[in-house]
């Protein structure tokens, strides 16, 4: 597992950056889409390119992961249920 540490300025200014510089990305090609008249299919596209939807999903999966593979181990309903509204929230959002 990884080491938490506190982030330096510098390393969250950096970040924040990035995650400004993907955004504009994604703001232009939704932009050109639009420009083009097709903005159902790229509405989906645009949302699910969401650095903070991407790593929503990757944590709901991680999660999920676990769950299914402790499930034998415990056989408990609550972690059943929680695994079961976990793949829901994962379906919406994908």
């Amino acid at each position: 597992m990884k080491e938490c540490r506190e982030m330096t300025a510098y390393e969250l200014l950096a970040k924040h950056l990035e995650d400004i510089r993907l955004m504009l990305n994604g703001h232009g090609c939704f932009l050109n889409c639009l420009k083009q008249g097709d903005d159902t299919p790229v509405l989906r596209q645009y949302v699910s390119a969401c650095p903070y939807r991407l790593k929503l999903k990757e944590t709901l999966l991680e999660a999920i992961q676990v769950l299914e593979e402790s499930r034998k181990a415990f056989k408990s309903k609550q972690l059943e249920a929680l695994r079961k509204k976990l793949i829901e929230a994962l379906a919406e959002i994908a």
